[in-house]
């Protein structure tokens, strides 16, 4: 039975980031509630028993939102459209101000095995610039309910590129972080978002901050396996490797993006249109153009410090052969890879394929 992970997107927020690019609209719980059938229609329409899924990967917009019957009510109309794994990764990602005990309980009853929480900085004037809900002490709570509640797999995003930062204030991030001993970590870099006046933006202070968390989070025993991405041994995102490695991938909501047989596909990013197709019994997919299968696999993989086989460079000979030569890429025994130090520059090495 072929393996493959799925992906829920639910589009509401309580508010709109400004560094957010994801579709998503204004929360409130009646909207919600009638959204939530249709995702359940869509699943229905996109039924193969002969899908194994393996993972599940609620994300958004913020899903935390979710009560927990409406997570469970989701999950088992997945199993009713695939072969649900006993064992899958059920993935959730959460804003600290949303979680309270009652509600990870909850969660966690309903099958949500994982969480991805939003932390973003541990330091008040990083989360008073990116507007966030929630204060450090909020973030601190949310990991220490969540093992309450029995998550044994939790994520923590960080944010590097913000106006206040300095090697200070990030070594303070790692020492908390170490002290809540997170499964995974996601460093992210702030781009194209607007920033306070007389604040100009800094890619060679953004770099050395990121490779400062490299090495911060090396030192605390994580392993740096994707550019954005750091796990403790076996803790790697099961589901968002299958994006890194081409495995297939069903994607359900308004502008999520799958990968089956082959084909990419993504749902319109619009409520309108994605429930009157729904409702009307048809896939609510947008055009799109299909990526080249070769470009796709060396654009996915080269993310992975891990690299992809040699052979999937086959048909850019001259591109690989050069940014060898150059030591942008470099042989990692039957894998070809970007070095850790040169990761930054893969959207200028990628651009060679393409």
């Amino acid at each position: 039975m072929r393996p493959a992970g799925l992906y829920v997107h639910f589009p509401f927020c309580r508010r709109a980031c400004f560094y957010c690019h994801f579709f998503k609209r204004v929360f409130r719980p009646r909207d919600a509630a009638s959204f939530l059938p249709l995702l359940q229609r869509e699943l229905r329409l996109r039924r193969d028993p002969g899908l194994r899924v393996d993972s599940v990967y609620f994300g958004g917009g913020s899903p935390s939102l979710l009560e927990p019957g409406q997570a469970a009510a989701l999950l088992e109309a997945a199993a009713r459209s695939f072969a649900l794994d006993a064992g899958a990764e059920v993935t959730l990602e959460a804003n600290p101000e949303d979680l309270s005990p009652a509600r990870l309980r909850g969660l966690r009853g309903a099958g949500v095995n994982r969480l991805s929480i939003g932390v973003q900085s541990f330091q008040e004037r990083d989360l008073r610039f990116l507007r966030r809900g929630h204060d450090a002490a909020a973030s601190v709570a949310a990991v220490a309910m969540a093992r309450d509640a029995g998550f044994a797999n939790v994520s923590l995003d960080l944010m590097i590129g913000l106006p206040a930062q300095t090697a200070r204030s990030m070594e303070l991030n790692f020492r908390l972080l170490g002290a809540l001993r997170p499964e995974h970590v996601s460093v992210y870099i702030l781009e194209n978002a607007p920033l306070p006046a007389g604040a100009q933006p800094s890619p060679e202070r953004d770099a050395r901050l990121y490779h400062q968390a490299r090495r911060a989070l090396a030192v605390l025993g994580y392993s740096h396996y994707e550019v954005s991405n750091f796990a403790r041994p076996g803790r790697a995102s099961r589901h968002n490797l299958k994006y890194w490695r081409m495995e297939p991938y069903i994607a359900v909501g308004p502008s999520a993006a799958g990968f089956l047989a082959g084909r990419d596909y993504r749902d319109v990013a619009d409520l309108g249109r994605y429930g009157e197709a729904v409702r009307g019994g048809r896939l609510p997919e947008a055009r799109s153009k299909p990526l080249d299968p070769a470009q796709r696999r060396v654009v996915t993989g080269l993310r992975l410090l891990e690299g992809i086989p040699a052979a999937a460079l086959d048909p850019f000979r001259e591109q690989a052969g050069f940014l060898l030569k150059e030591k942008f890429l470099v042989r990692r025994d039957e894998n070809i890879a970007v070095p850790a130090q040169k990761i930054l520059l893969l959207n200028e090495i990628l651009e060679y394929f393409i």
